[in-house]
């Protein structure tokens, strides 16, 4: 019992958790900063072939700053994550997918309407496997976003899927 008390005053006591709050703050790109700008909820319908179903992105940063999480319908069997970061200066992202797959994109093409990201070639996607292969996100305004996400191997060679999301309120 010494023991674990020693290890929890350590923990407390040492400089690094003292000071977090003075810990520095990942600026990182623009177009990361665009990413972190959508922090919050975001609502949205799409529809499967079966009507349209509400959807939800909640987006968060985290990692002091170097990273945003994304995650679509929170909570649902329909859940997936998506992390965005920089590599080398530009954004990134790999998509945890509910097929089971972790595709990996780089941003291909940025404006200050639209972001672009297309799969890069060393994702781990096997030949043939469905899988997101790339991701438009249109900046509409600062409450409104349009997600287009480009679908590989789902029956036509590539698909397209295009998503209206308001931020929550």
């Amino acid at each position: 019992m010494k023991y674990v008390i020693a290890i929890t005053i350590c923990f407390f006591a040492h400089p690094a958790v003292a000071q977090d709050a003075a810990m520095p703050h990942h600026e990182g790109s623009a177009e990361l900063q665009k990413m972190k700008a959508l922090a919050g909820t975001w609502v949205g319908e799409m529809d499967h072939g079966n009507g349209p179903e509400s959807v939800e992105i909640v987006y968060q940063v985290t990692a002091a700053g170097s990273a945003v999480m994304e995650t679509f319908n929170p909570g649902t069997p329909m859940e997936m994550i998506t992390m965005y970061h920089d590599q080398k200066g530009k954004l990134t992202m790999t998509h945890y997918c509910m097929l089971g797959n972790q595709p990996k994109m780089r941003l291909v093409d940025a404006s200050d309407k639209q972001l672009s990201l297309d799969l890069v070639k060393n994702s781990g996607i096997k030949k043939g496997e469905p899988h997101m292969s790339a991701l438009t996100i249109d900046f509409v305004d600062a409450d409104r976003i349009r997600h287009t996400w480009g679908c590989t191997g789902m029956g036509d060679d590539k698909e397209n899927m295009t998503v209206d999301f308001n931020r929550k309120k």
